[in-house]
């Protein structure tokens, strides 16, 4: 959800997202300022948890990140077991960090898998992931114009993600013995 969106929805929630403790123009994840998710409202926590997210190495330069979408605004960035709120407000680099103490949406960041998704997200490409998001939101508006429901769309992008990753792994059957 861009930042506009949330102000179509409900213009407060958006006032609560940019007042939140974020830290401004920080290098590095471990200086920023926190936030307590469990103190967020409920329909806070639902706007979060639609922000596109992605795995940063902690030890990374935050302003060497400036791959970011302007309009978006809004992302969460994975690092370490730790999830961190980013505000572009309106730049290509993470203007505004805060971390989200106690963040759960269910899904575990830490351990191995974190490194694994970590080192993933650093061989994808970027003009890959952009590629990637652009097609994504060009089905996601054509299906909502057709009159899909959220719900559908996600199934139907799940479902057919799945196809094309087996599909994949069936013709490089050799990478993955």
């Amino acid at each position: 959800m861009t930042g506009k969106e949330i102000i179509a929805k409900k213009e407060s929630i958006y006032d609560q997202l940019v007042r939140l403790n974020y830290s401004r123009k920080e290098n590095f994840l471990n200086d920023v300022s926190s936030t307590n998710w469990f103190d967020l409202d409920f329909e806070l926590k639902e706007v979060i948890l639609s922000f596109p997210s992605r795995f940063v190495d902690y030890d990374s330069d935050l302003m060497d990140i400036e791959d970011l979408s302007g309009e978006q605004q809004f992302y969460l960035f994975h690092s370490k077991g730790d999830t961190f709120l980013v505000d572009t407000q309106g730049y290509t680099y993470p203007r505004y960090v805060t971390l989200l103490e106690g963040f759960d949406d269910g899904v575990d960041y830490d351990g191995d898998d974190d490194d694994k998704y970590e080192r993933m997200e650093g061989l994808l490409r970027i003009s890959d992931d952009m590629i990637i998001e652009q097609a994504i939101k060009s089905i996601v508006l054509d299906f909502g114009q057709e009159g899909f429901d959220k719900d559908d769309v996600e199934t139907f992008l799940q479902m057919r993600i799945e196809f094309l990753i087996k599909k994949a792994i069936a013709s490089q059957s050799k990478l993955f013995n």
